[in-house]
């Protein structure tokens, strides 16, 4: 493990309920995101049914009745619609993304390792003389009570009361 910082219990354990509030909001921020996504996934769906619904009307050279203008009318309206759904879509891509990644960086620059955002799982680096590992935290616990091997991921979860037979 090439890491920056380690963390003894005491710092890891101090470190808590900052990364509680971030996890906190981060999750917010991020579901609400996800709706507005999936609002604008539905929208853009909808206006692909409409546009596929929607015949070209075939305007015939010097003819034009009221039910081509109408049906041309309906068409560039379901285009501008199709479009704008498009733009929202994208929108709501970069914006979900953008907070994402916000939230990636700024777990991260406290120097733990965040695997898993939604269910607030962090290994903290920590190593007594050449041994290292990490200090295991999910968001649902108080307090760490874990700890795992390098190689070892949450499956490989041990309780602390285990840690001074490797060191």
């Amino acid at each position: 493990m090439t890491q920056a910082q380690t963390f003894t219990l005491i710092e890891a354990n101090a470190l808590i309920p900052k990364l509680k509030t971030m996890l906190a909001t981060a999750n917010q921020e991020l579901t609400e995101n996800a709706e507005i996504l999936a609002n604008a996934y539905a929208a853009h769906e909808k206006c692909e049914q409409e546009m596929s619904k929607i015949k070209a009307v075939k305007v015939t050279s010097g003819e034009s009745s009221d039910t081509d203008s109408d049906g041309l009318a309906a068409l560039r309206q379901c285009r501008l619609n199709f479009q704008s759904s498009i733009e929202a879509l994208s929108q709501a891509k970069e914006n979900y993304i953008r907070v994402l990644n916000y939230w990636l960086e700024e777990i991260s620059e406290t120097g733990v390792i965040l695997r898993d955002i939604k269910s607030g799982l962090l290994d903290f680096p920590a190593s007594s003389g050449e041994f290292e590992y990490f200090l295991c935290w999910e968001a649902s616990e108080d307090e760490i009570e874990y700890w795992h091997m390098i190689n070892d991921g949450f499956i490989g979860r041990r309780p602390l009361a285990v840690l001074s037979e490797y060191l």
